[in-house]
């Protein structure tokens, strides 16, 4: 048997400067951390004596003879890109619900991946792992989306990604003093909506809007250098919530469907209470809220959104790791 653990993301500034259409013409750039949340992938070799030949268990159970067979584009997709011919079973368990904008698609994607070539016995590197993923979730399966999740599951940490026109994505890991990044985990709050849904509309036509979102997104691009000198300068951190903010407003310019007004109600009602900034982590009212509140004003921001769920988080500083090998 061998078993992953893979982290899930809470991306900070740049969201959807990651997009090729962008990137490519632009330059995108994202800053972006992994939290102690995971999602763990078994994977065990099917005796003989079964009538199914593979099997995975996730929100549901499937028994197939060949990979192909597999409904979940992501398990058929990654058995057939490594050219996986023995009989296994699959098993995934995670700490947070999927749809909700922490990049817990990639995270699998990456996680599995890392545990069939544990398996095959290959040799892999967060580089690998990262391009790989984007590779299947991209182009095998053809969901829309960006290329920040894929980079964060894989190398982990707080991480800030450079995409440009070539293959080659930049990635810088922030060295942060601990107490710096324990002063920032004291203002971070995070709150889960209790929706869950697909972003695919809303990602479809955030791209059919681009040309008009150019100028949003550059802006959110060079939010990135901000706060990434908010961080590594010593600045009053105070400084990385109002960021928050200014990226949440220029967000929900991109796409009609990136917020609701009854999160919008919640997001304002944090910010009367204390609360200097945050964002939507997913979109269309769903997934996680992520606010940033002085440590002073924590719980007059948590009664103020007690119609959510609180998740107490902290920094994880690895990426993608094989766990258990039998």
């Amino acid at each position: 048997m061998i078993i992953s653990r893979t982290p899930f993301r809470v991306s900070f500034f740049g969201g959807g400067t990651d997009f090729p259409y962008f990137y490519e013409k632009h330059g995108g750039a994202v800053l972006l951390a992994t939290i102690n949340q995971y999602c763990y992938l078994s994977i065990h070799k099917l005796s003989p004596f079964f009538k199914h030949r593979f099997r995975a268990s996730y929100a549901k159970t499937e028994s197939v003879l060949q990979p192909q067979e597999f409904q979940h584009p992501l398990v058929r997709e990654c058995l057939l890109h490594l050219d996986i011919q023995e009989g296994l079973e699959i098993s995934h368990v995670a700490d947070l619900p999927g749809r909700t904008g922490m990049g817990t698609s990639s995270s699998f994607t990456v996680g599995l991946l890392h545990a069939l070539h544990a398996f095959r016995g290959d040799r892999v590197t967060a580089e690998d792992l990262a391009r790989e993923a984007v590779h299947v979730e991209r182009v095998r399966v053809g969901d829309d989306g960006g290329h920040q999740d894929q980079y964060a599951a894989a190398y982990g940490g707080f991480l800030r990604l450079d995409f440009s026109a070539g293959p080659k994505v930049a990635v810088k890991k922030l060295s942060l003093p601990s107490a710096r990044l324990r002063a920032l985990e004291e203002r971070l709050m995070l709150f889960y909506t209790g929706v869950e849904q697909s972003s695919e509309n809303i990602l479809r036509e955030q791209k059919q809007r681009a040309p008009q979102n150019v100028a949003h997104l550059q802006e959110m691009k060079s939010l990135v250098d901000e706060a990434e000198r908010v961080l590594e300068a010593g600045r009053d951190l105070d400084d990385f919530g109002a960021l928050l903010h200014h990226t949440w407003e220029l967000k929900k310019g991109l796409s009609t469907g990136i917020s609701t007004p009854a999160m919008d109600q919640a997001y304002a009602a944090a910010c009367r209470v204390g609360a200097l900034g945050g964002k939507l982590l997913g979109a269309g009212g769903r997934g996680f809220l992520l606010m940033f509140a002085p440590p002073d004003r924590r719980n007059k921001v948590r009664d103020a959104l007690s119609f959510y769920q609180p998740v107490p988080i902290s920094m994880a500083g690895d990426g993608s790791r094989i766990i258990f090998q039998s």
